[in-house]
């Protein structure tokens, strides 16, 4: 019997730590979702540079599968769940996630013309080259130096810093600095 009380203690705490990260998850992809939107709604005072990420909407449509998730959990293990609630789950969640993939194709052929007609140019050498990575978009196509690929991290950071305080860097300060983080790195790394 001491077991059987151990084995479920174990599985209430696990079924609440997971509740605890999927709504943690949900609460992050809504805070993402309204500023992703408050950015696209303001373009005009965006001040030099913009990443935009594909993925934040439809994974705001796609996060009502984790509250559900966490409802099929907590059933399964403090209670009986009904099989009608886990197909009905299992329906919504079809739905949801073919939303999300739809979503997906149409914001990634409206949303680039959307943001190059707000003056904006994609600079693919300051995204990061994972799948899932943020688009990086310039106010200056002059921003977009050559082999700021190899520094691009270091670019964004400074471009956010440049942004926290105000400042709205020329052309020349953007290369200057740019050319600055690619001697630093050609320096480490040879």
């Amino acid at each position: 019997m001491p077991l059987q009380t151990e084995n479920f203690e174990r599985k209430k705490g696990l079924a609440v730590s997971l509740s605890v990260v999927m709504l943690a998850m949900t609460a992050g992809y809504a805070f993402f979702s309204a500023e992703f939107l408050h950015q696209l709604s303001s373009l005009d005072a965006q001040a030099f540079y913009l990443r935009v990420s594909m993925m934040v909407i439809p994974g705001l449509i796609a996060a009502p599968i984790f509250l559900m998730s966490i409802y099929i959990m907590l059933r399964r293990h403090f209670g009986r769940l009904p099989e009608q609630h886990f197909a009905l789950w299992v329906k919504v969640s079809l739905v949801l996630l073919a939303g999300a993939f739809v979503l997906r194709i149409v914001l990634g052929f409206w949303l680039p013309g959307y943001v190059a007609a707000n003056g904006f140019t994609h600079c693919s050498k300051l995204e990061n080259p994972s799948p899932f990575a943020s688009q990086v978009w310039v106010r200056q196509p002059e921003y977009c130096h050559e082999l700021s690929y190899l520094v691009n991290g270091e670019v964004l950071d400074w471009f956010d810093e440049q942004e926290v305080a105000g400042k709205r860097p020329s052309v020349d300060e953007v290369t200057a600095q740019i050319e600055l983080l690619i001697a630093q790195y050609k320096q480490r790394y040879q």
